[in-house]
């Protein structure tokens, strides 16, 4: 039998606030504090088992019970999402799930807000690439009542059509808007880079799009995708299985649907060779940057050993891109990299906003980093150091019922090994040298990398044709 969950807030400091010693870089502006180190066996976890049930309308429901706090949690996926948006017709997934909440046959949007409000719950619905997320959360004497909301506004939205016209508003001054800023143009054009051929490439609804959604599009997204067959939900908190299942089939057994399929799409292989995507920008002070290319999925076998090394490289302030190109450089106020390894995406990212002067120095001080990543092992202290703060940050993230569920809908969803997070503190500590060395040369790009520049043309452009064939693109929100 699994233990229950035990937290230690002594491996808070201790991981997070070490920089690495030893490096031929300086290490201006970091102060590292020369703390004990953290015992394996106290980086050591169970997470509490959930129990599974099954809901008579279809729904697979996983329990986390935890009665230290009288709140409970609800979590529901629906198989909706950005993907199923119809052809050229982007934004129709995002407009359901703005506009569900907005009006029932018995409440409108007014009366749904405050009765949330007079409840002290919580209540969002969204959209996601492959998925619509639904989130409940409450006091648990008022779950009940919260629960009735949640189950009106599932199964009788009227999707009002003024509604509609003012979420169109919205969203055209949101991308008129985006028109200035250049992280949104610099992530518009590297899922174009990345994805062209599928719904991927989307990051907003487009203005034509926009043009011509209508409410009878809603509406058939509703019926067709806002199913509960075979999805996965999951509650947490004041509430035993039992209970959960009862409550549960009173208010939603009469929900029906599917089941529908999961949506699959092929990852695509890394580009071959190195391009350079120049968005003009003029007069920017400014030059944001994006380097990229395909990477890994969810379930690669190397996912934990790109964590390890992502996390040396450039994710938090003892990450080498951090140190060097913010503190010791001082080109930038901020810069990291990251994976966006999930059941549809595959792709590794480093961005950063840096002076126009700069541009070129640092730009090349960020492939300098990817080549040293690729090309030296990681020192002994750094890469303790960088182990410690994921087993920390994944330790101290598990102290609420909520997150230990969203770790378990995490792995149910993603197909991911029944005893995954039980030995995943194990599995990083594990990480060596050589696998980070290994997975950076793999997954970190130089030769083929794609670099995204947004800024003013004038003064960059030719500057960035070192870097490789530079392409010239205009923004365009269709």
């Amino acid at each position: 039998m699994r233990k229950p969950l035990i937290l230690s807030v002594v491996l808070a400091a201790a991981a997070l606030a070490q920089a690495p010693q030893g490096q031929q870089q300086s290490l201006a502006g970091v102060v590292r504090l020369n703390r004990a180190p953290v015992s394996n066996e106290v980086l050591k976890v169970n997470l509490p088992p959930p129990v599974e049930r099954q809901l008579s309308n279809g729904m697979k429901l996983l329990v986390v019970e935890s009665h230290r706090v009288p709140t409970i949690t609800l979590r529901m996926t629906l198989p909706s999402g950005d993907l199923r948006d119809p052809a050229g017709l982007p934004g129709v997934s995002d407009a359901t799930a703005a506009l569900i909440r907005l009006g029932t046959k018995t409440r409108s949007a007014k009366d749904i807000a405050e009765t949330v409000a007079e409840l002290g719950a919580s209540l969002t619905i969204g959209s996601s690439q492959g998925e619509a997320t639904v989130f409940l959360s409450s006091l648990t004497e008022n779950f009940d009542a919260a629960l009735g909301v949640l189950a009106d506004v599932l199964l009788n939205p009227t999707f009002p059509q003024d509604e509609l016209d003012k979420w169109k508003a919205r969203q055209r001054a949101t991308l008129e808007q985006a028109k200035a800023q250049p992280g949104f143009l610099g992530n518009d054009q590297l899922m174009k880079v990345l994805y062209p051929n599928d719904g991927r490439r989307y990051t907003h609804p487009t203005l034509e799009a926009l043009n011509k959604i209508t409410r009878e599009n809603i509406l058939e997204h509703h019926q067709k995708y806002y199913a509960p067959s075979g999805e996965w939900a999951g509650i947490a908190g004041d509430i035993s299985p039992k209970d959960a299942v009862a409550k549960l089939d009173k208010v939603l057994g009469a929900w029906k649907g599917g089941p529908v399929a999961h949506v699959t799409m092929p990852f695509p292989e890394p580009i071959g060779s190195r391009k350079v995507y120049l968005i003009p920008r003029p007069n920017s002070v400014q030059t944001f940057l994006m380097a990229t290319n395909h990477a890994i999925d969810r379930k690669s076998p190397d996912y934990i050993e790109v964590q390890v090394m992502n996390r040396v490289l450039g994710s938090g302030p003892s990450s080498r891109l951090f140190r060097i190109i913010r503190e010791e450089k001082g080109y930038t106020y901020g810069v990291g990299s990251g994976f966006s390894a999930t059941r549809y995406l595959n792709h590794f990212t480093a961005s950063t906003s840096v002076r126009t002067e700069v541009t070129e120095p640092a730009l090349a001080e960020l492939l300098k980093q990817f080549g040293d990543i690729r090309d030296r092992a990681v020192p002994d202290d750094e890469l303790a150091d960088a182990k410690s703060a994921i087993v920390a940050g994944f330790v101290l993230g598990l102290e609420s019922p909520d997150s230990v569920l969203s770790r378990w809908m995490e792995q149910r969803q993603d197909g991911l090994p029944e005893d995954y997070w039980d030995v995943y503190p194990q599995k990083v500590n594990a990480v060596t040298a050589d696998a980070v060395e290994r997975v950076a040369k793999k997954y970190v790009p130089l030769d083929n990398v794609q670099i995204i520049a947004v800024g003013d043309a004038t003064k960059i452009g030719d500057l960035l044709k070192k870097f490789g064939t530079v392409e010239e693109v205009s923004p365009d929100m269709n």
